[in-house]
């Protein structure tokens, strides 16, 4: 996950990347410059979290933040998919 971090970073709705183990949070956000948040009523979370269902990823929405959790048997090839 520390390779693919930097991706994420890159994105243009992605005001922060933290990780601690197998476990990653993305933190969406609606404007890069000053970290500005989407409104909670956007749910962006939760369209993300759709999104990525639809294409065989479960992801943890909670608010504006994405939880990311593999299992720890996940290969490289798997994670660098996701």
């Amino acid at each position: 996950l520390d390779r693919e971090s930097e991706r994420f970073l890159e994105l243009p709705h992605v005001g922060e990347f933290r990780r601690c183990g197998m476990v990653a949070a993305l933190e969406l956000v609606e404007k890069k410059d000053g970290n500005i948040p989407y409104p909670w009523q956007e749910r962006k979370g939760r369209e993300v979290f759709r999104r990525a269902l639809e294409r065989g990823a479960l992801l943890r929405p909670l608010g504006n933040v994405v939880y990311f959790m593999p299992p720890l048997t996940t290969g490289k090839e798997t994670l660098q998919e996701l």
